[in-house]
């Protein structure tokens, strides 16, 4: 891997809502193979970072581009947690044409409500529902 195979993204995290990171909030940010119908994405970059205050969130990722297949489609995924809790996600996909990256990339994320355990006296695995 020489250093002029190595690509970066400017990715901007916006919330559609609320947008604010608490203290131990931890941001994940993926660029995905998303061509496979029917198989999971093949991640060929991740920056995990610890970060709060308010969205947006500008962040640089950087890929090695001797990875990228320019027949596949790749998208950037967001995810934002605290103490392994799921604050936000987006939910929508965000598809990057990588040969074509001018400026920054915006991913919206949406805040994730948490729904009650508790559901007729029992302790049920209830979905989280977005705001």
């Amino acid at each position: 891997m020489s250093d002029t195979s190595i690509q970066s993204l400017d990715v901007e995290i916006v919330a559609s809502s609320d947008g604010t990171v608490p203290s131990s909030g931890l941001v994940q940010v993926s660029l995905d193979d998303v061509s496979l119908a029917d198989a999971p994405a093949i991640c060929h970059a991740q920056l995990r970072l610890r970060c709060a205050g308010t969205m947006p969130i500008n962040l640089r990722l950087n890929y090695d581009s001797q990875q990228i297949d320019p027949r596949h489609t790749y998208a950037l995924s967001v995810r934002i947690e605290q103490d392994g809790r799921l604050l936000y996600i987006n939910t929508r996909t965000h598809e990057v044409a990588l040969d074509k990256v001018k400026g920054k990339l915006q991913v919206t994320v949406d805040k994730i409500d948490s729904m009650t355990d508790e559901v007729h006296g029992g302790s049920w695995g209830i979905p989280l529902t977005v705001r």
